[in-house]
């Protein structure tokens, strides 16, 4: 659309730009798409409440279901598929303050993987699903973090200075690529 009317949604296509697909219409803010393992769901960040909410879509149908919800007045984001397809982990903010969540696809059971008044997200599975590797200001600045898939203990694993963001594991899961935030002078 022209630059004072721009317009977000989602669409598949072809490697080379053909047969472009709309699954979302323009009628509300749509980010952070993530392809299933399988590639026949897609995740995203939906503004269709006024609130970002986290939207699993069938991408055959072309049908939507709300995914991470909690009580009145929360917003859910950051979603990532465990590397079954099977769970997807996300963040969720209820009463200003934002903890990692997991909820089982199938079943639709949903766990609370911490509980700390710091801000938790961006949160990734390890490619054996055996893990977790997110964000958190939990120490006084956003650092990285890893824990269980179930949850529990979490042991930080970034102490440079700045701000660490946005971890995600390699396939081979020997690695995590990250980005870092340092504060220059001007």
């Amino acid at each position: 659309g022209p630059k004072n009317a721009r317009q977000k949604r989602l669409a598949i296509m072809d490697y080379d730009g053909a047969n472009v697909q709309f699954l979302t219409d323009s009628g509300a803010i749509v980010l952070a798409p993530r392809f299933s393992p399988t590639g026949d769901r897609v995740l995203y960040t939906s503004y269709a409440t006024g609130r970002p909410q986290i939207t699993l879509l069938d991408v055959d149908r072309v049908r939507s279901q709300a995914v991470g919800t909690g009580a009145g007045g929360t917003m859910s984001f950051a979603p990532r598929f465990s590397p079954d397809g099977n769970a997807v982990v996300f963040s969720l903010t209820t009463g200003g303050n934002s903890d990692i969540y997991r909820r089982n696809l199938s079943s639709g059971a949903q766990s609370r993987l911490t509980a700390t008044p710091a801000i938790e997200t961006a949160p990734s599975f390890s490619p054996d699903g055996g893990q977790i590797v997110f964000e958190s200001d939990r120490s006084g600045s956003q650092q990285l973090y890893v824990m269980s898939a179930n949850g529990g203990e979490a042991r930080r694993i970034s102490f440079g200075a700045g701000r660490y963001g946005t971890p995600v594991w390699s396939p081979r899961g020997d690695l995590i690529a990250f980005t870092k935030q340092n504060q220059g002078r001007f």
